[in-house]
């Protein structure tokens, strides 16, 4: 009777076990250097985001979650930025050794997915970190040639291709990857941005708009008074526009206002955040704002994204480039130029 008890108990304990692992995923491992911080997975199944935490006990951490399909999940500790990228379903189990201070040098093991993500990760490191979206974007098209059948082809393509330079290029990949390796709890979101941004309406001519300038007087503006035209809408965060002031500063100082109309449009949501933000500019270029902002007629018209975003168009509001690279629309004015 005694050892009847102890079989079904240990059948129990095992059936238990079984079930856990088909109706939930475990990400458990170590942050270098022996951290306490409170580990965070974001992930999103079924279209929805959500996020589980827990508490590393002298550096190692064991989180759960449930997801019924592949799903895309970023790590991060302490409330940083993200540190490593990882596939989640029901029934994985990945082991994951996090480096918090650099989110290319994080070691995760469990499945083939994960692991050929996450070489590809450390191993283009240096070109991932400088930035590139060329370099970026033809390292990404190479993974995702090699790795059609893998999930860590869509995961790839999602993360870390710069899209916003490339949005064709995007979507020829995603129809690259074999139907089973694209799930939909990855895809959905990617193809829906992918789609506003190839939409007709998207890249239609830029008209003419009225803005608010920083005398809060009305700023027209319309295309054909100039040659060319860049319309950057940033952010009111101090890192965002240390990045982006820059460049718009050189510009305007290269090129004339009649062959060049340099015109900044703030996403803050209101108008004294947006002269707090930029009241140290000392701006040579042309600062304006919108009510509304993000929501306003002038962001849905344009479908402007995200932010930073540039647009460059010429006199007849043709564009020429849009996406999220100020560098890279400074490129296109510059080659544009340099061909008239």
């Amino acid at each position: 009777m005694k050892l009847t008890r102890i079989i079904i108990s240990l059948v129990a304990a095992l059936l238990a076990v079984a079930c856990e692992s088909r109706d939930s995923f475990k990400v458990s491992g170590e942050i270098q250097g022996g951290s306490s911080a409170l580990v965070e997975l974001l992930y999103c199944p079924d279209g929805a985001a959500k996020r589980v935490s827990a508490r590393a006990v002298d550096g190692k951490f064991v989180i759960e979650g449930q997801s019924r399909q592949p799903a895309l999940g970023f790590i991060s500790v302490g409330g940083s930025g993200a540190v490593a990228v990882v596939v989640v379903k029901n029934g994985d189990n990945l082991e994951c050794r996090l480096d918090a201070g650099n989110p290319y040098a994080s070691v995760i093991k469990g499945t083939e997915a994960n692991e050929r993500l996450n070489e590809f990760i450390r191993s283009n490191a240096d070109v991932l970190a400088e930035g590139n979206p060329v370099k970026i974007n033809a390292l990404v098209a190479d993974f995702v040639g090699k790795n059609r059948s893998s999930e860590a082809a869509m995961a790839a393509l999602v993360t870390q291709y710069r899209s916003d330079c490339n949005e064709i290029g995007a979507d020829s990949l995603v129809g690259c990857i074999d139907p089973e390796a694209r799930p939909a709890a990855m895809v959905l979101n990617f193809t829906s941005a992918l789609s506003a941004q190839l939409s007709s309406d998207a890249r239609a001519d830029i008209i003419g708009m009225s803005l608010v300038n920083r005398n809060d007087s009305v700023e027209r503006y319309n295309p054909y008074r100039h040659t060319l035209t860049l319309l950057a809408f940033v952010a009111d965060e101090k890192a965002q526009r240390d990045t982006v002031v820059p460049v718009l500063r050189r510009l305007r100082g290269d090129f004339a206002e009649r062959r060049l109309a340099v015109l900044e449009v703030s996403a803050a949501a209101d108008s004294a955040a947006w002269k707090s933000s930029t009241a140290t500019d000392s701006a040579t270029w042309t600062q304006t704002w919108t009510p509304g902002t993000v929501s306003s007629q002038q962001y849905r018209r344009m479908s402007v994204a995200r932010v930073p975003f540039f647009i460059v168009a010429d006199s007849t509001g043709r564009q020429l480039y849009r996406g999220g690279s100020a560098a890279g629309a400074e490129r296109v004015l510059r080659d544009s130029f340099k061909s008239r």
